[in-house]
């Protein structure tokens, strides 16, 4: 497996526990267990790791350095630093996703999914900031073939 696809296949199963989790107290009567779908207007996991793949530039991440000067180039240079670089990851927001990709891109892949953009924005403003930390272990970005 490429290794995007394998960061991937771990970021999206860590939140797929996480969700799956019970509360501290479920009532005993559900004799149906439907598998779980994503909140109306949310990528499916599929979905999702379609549209980080998009991103990234397949399986090899050919993207990344692309980006990381993304974000760079609209003011998140410390941002970045932190998740390129081994310690904890500073956060971003929708907003902050917003600017980096541009609304029209967003909009484009969230309808080619038929999925909200907003939705979409709030769901990489999550993972992109531990897909590049996982894509740069040594605190590098790879060279450029």
């Amino acid at each position: 497996m490429d290794i995007l696809g394998e960061i991937l296949k771990q970021v999206l199963e860590g939140a797929a526990q996480q969700q799956q989790q019970p509360p501290q107290r479920q009532p005993q009567a559900q004799p149906q267990q439907r598998p779980q779908q994503p909140p109306q207007g949310m990528p499916s996991p599929n979905d999702l790791s379609d549209i980080l793949t998009q991103i990234f530039g397949g399986g090899g991440a050919q993207k990344l350095p692309d980006v990381v000067k993304q974000f760079e180039e609209k003011g998140m240079r410390d941002q970045v630093d932190s998740w390129v670089r081994t310690g904890p990851n500073k956060p971003v927001d929708r907003r902050q996703v917003e600017d980096a990709f541009g609304q029209r891109e967003l909009e484009d892949i969230a309808s080619s999914k038929g999925i909200d953009r907003d939705q979409l924005a709030e769901v990489l403003a999550k993972y992109i900031p531990r897909i590049i930390d996982e894509l740069t272990p040594s605190g590098q970005l790879p060279s450029r073939r």
